[in-house]
């Protein structure tokens, strides 16, 4: 096999770690704009209520079970009893005596709170104020969505600051129509004179929805040569870099001279941080989650939620995995720190990200993408010269090694392309063959290509798969005609990771996809190919798990995988009182009845974190 095409380890290409922030970090988190920003909408903490809970259906997840009990009672912020409701009344009479009692009627179930095992809160919350030109309305995808409506959308939100450049997120090329390029089918390209056509009387810069790209029109290219004496020192003319860039600033060193330039709009807009991660919490609590772990944190983003956590009441609970990008990075960690009690923003992973977006055509794969891509087979983050593409980088097997085996940390290695879940494998059973310490839950995020031997290679080595989900309800039409085909049968094997043992979870990677747990559950169930209008298409029938697998993974074994199972997860005796109310059983629901289930339309009628209500919605 060939050299793979030379990679400068610090760029990566999704959201596991966004450029823009990484690009503008020491910037946008100096103590001055901390300092700065909006503390965000006044609320007032409530007490938590003293209930009981009877009625309707009650599946507390005990033990990963989705029995049913028939009462549950909830005092200081915790479940204190449940079972019967004879049982219940008379712990709660001879406990806490004046305590309250609730009635589900009908339908109604109440569930443990839903779990986002894999979320970038901070660049998602930061980002808010930029114009959304994703796919996605809602959980569901927007339709029509191509270059008129994004120029629509572009063009009916035109900042009323003429200093200002259109700023837009989210735009995802893979989800447009294909088009016919030389006979072949290919995904739509967005250059300058896309975005001209668009608007050329304003400046126009649109990052991707991997994070990769960051697309310009030709009067912000013209406005990023004219301002950035990088850009200027760099190429030979204005017509010089619109011609060798086309609008398209690939990965950091390309893009940072352009957000540079605009570096005082985007501080701008983000002192409204505070504000917008109240309105993602929210959101979160509106589709029925109450705990997010953040795949991607550093210090500084650490810093800025423990001071929102300790500023606003709590509407979710938080930890996450610490980023760690080299190997001086992993020489500088700590030891692994036992978790005994929760923490708001808690570390309770290290993450490193091996490879890109698959659907950003940068996931690194062992066969050249079906369609044209920048990097035929993707891209590394840990290359080694003079090491075949085939062959794991030792740097990176060392650095693996260093964060599992000598400082003791549990990891998540991000893997998406079928290489890179590969050498994700290698590495694992390199530093788990030096490490004696406790069992640790070991993750590879994505993992979006598997194989059955590798299936079992984990299972041995008790590594589980957390799956985007999203890559077979919203992407997999698109990879099945375009990007991969026939190896787009391999996606998120969940079924027989199940059949094998393991425990999965589900997550969102939001923004990479919207947040959901409903929604990631029916998409795991029916793996129906949404962006496919013309006809309903399940993206290998076999993979699809029962609606009680999918509600384990997004309980009782999300919390296991977070480190989170002595608090969250399941409705036990000591755990906190974070749960919802549905209209509806999840349970019920079948395909056979609807074939697209829609899951995700199930209304949260009410959503609870430590005994307090933070949600109410409609019936």
């Amino acid at each position: 096999m060939e050299k793979r095409h030379a990679h400068v380890h610090g760029c990566t290409h999704c959201a596991c770690n966004n450029p823009v922030l990484d690009i503008l970090k020491d910037d946008l988190f100096s103590p001055e704009n901390l300092a700065k920003m909006k503390p965000g909408p006044g609320q007032t903490a409530q007490q938590p209520q003293t209930l009981m809970i009877s009625g309707g259906t009650i599946r507390p997840m005990t033990g990963g079970s989705t029995d049913t009990v028939e009462a549950i009672g909830i005092a200081d912020g915790n479940v204190v009893v449940t079972g019967s409701q004879t049982t219940v009344a008379a712990y709660m009479d001879q406990n806490y005596a004046g305590y309250q009692s609730k009635e589900l009627t009908g339908t109604q179930t109440l569930l443990p709170g839903l779990i986002e095992p894999h979320v970038h809160i901070v660049p998602t919350a930061m980002m808010t104020g930029w114009i959304d030109v994703s796919p996605f309305n809602g959980q569901d995808l927007r339709s029509p969505y191509d270059l008129a409506s994004v120029g629509s959308i572009i063009n009916s939100n035109i900042p009323k600051d003429p200093a200002y450049v259109i700023l837009g997120r989210g735009l995802d090329p893979s989800l447009m129509p294909f088009v016919q390029i030389g006979g072949e089918t290919e995904l739509q390209t967005i250059n300058n004179t896309v975005l001209d056509n668009i608007n050329s009387e304003r400046s126009i810069m649109l990052l991707s929805a991997s994070m990769h790209t960051l697309y310009l029109n030709t009067r912000a290219l013209t406005h990023v040569y004219y301002l950035s004496k990088e850009v200027h020192d760099n190429y030979s003319s204005v017509e010089d870099y619109i011609t060798q860039t086309g609008g398209q600033l690939q990965e950091s060193p390309q893009m940072t001279p352009a957000l540079t330039v605009i570096m005082p709009q985007i501080i701008a807009m983000g002192l409204d941080i505070n504000t917008y991660l109240t309105e993602l919490f929210k959101t979160a609590n509106s589709r029925g989650a109450t705990f997010m772990y953040d795949a991607g944190l550093n210090g500084a983003f650490q810093k800025l939620l423990t001071n929102y956590v300790d500023n606003h009441p709590a509407l979710v609970r938080i930890g996450g995995a610490l980023i760690c990008a080299s190997q001086n990075d992993a020489n500088g960690l700590g030891n692994y720190p036992q978790l005994d009690t929760y923490t708001p923003v808690y570390y309770g992973h290290i993450k490193v990200v091996s490879d890109g977006s698959n659907q950003g055509l940068t996931g690194y794969q062992s066969t050249p993408y079906l369609c044209d891509a920048v990097y035929p087979e993707g891209i590394f983050n840990f290359p080694e010269t003079g090491i075949p593409g085939n062959v794991v980088p030792p740097n990176y097997e060392t650095m693996i090694s260093t964060i599992l085996a000598s400082k003791g940390w549990p990891l998540m290695i991000h893997a998406n392309g079928d290489q890179a879940v590969t050498f994700a494998i290698e590495a694992y059973q390199y530093a788990l063959a030096q490490y004696s310490g406790a069992e640790l839950r070991n993750r590879i995020e994505h993992c979006s290509l598997l194989t059955g031997d590798q299936i079992t290679t984990m299972k041995q080595m008790g590594v589980s798969p957390s799956f985007l989900i999203g890559h077979v309800g919203y992407w997999g039409y698109a990879f099945s005609q375009v990007i991969f085909g026939d190896k787009a049968q391999s996606l998120d094997l969940c079924n027989s990771a199940l059949a094998a043992g393991m425990r999965i979870t589900l997550h969102s990677d939001n923004e990479v996809s919207p947040l959901g747990p409903l929604r990631m559950m029916e998409q795991s169930i029916t793996r129906i190919m949404e962006e496919n209008t013309a006809s309903i298409e399940v993206l290998n029938a076999a993979e699809c798990i029962t609606p009680e697998q999918a509600l384990v993974a997004v309980t009782y074994d999300a919390a296991w995988q977070c480190y989170a199972d002595q608090w969250v997860g399941s409705l036990n005796p000591g755990y906190f009182a974070d749960f919802v109310i549905l209209a509806q059983d999840p349970l019920s629901l079948t395909t056979q009845s609807s074939q697209y289930m829609k899951m995700r339309n199930i209304p949260v009628l009410e959503t609870w974190l430590g005994g307090v209500p933070v949600y109410t919605g409609e019936s």
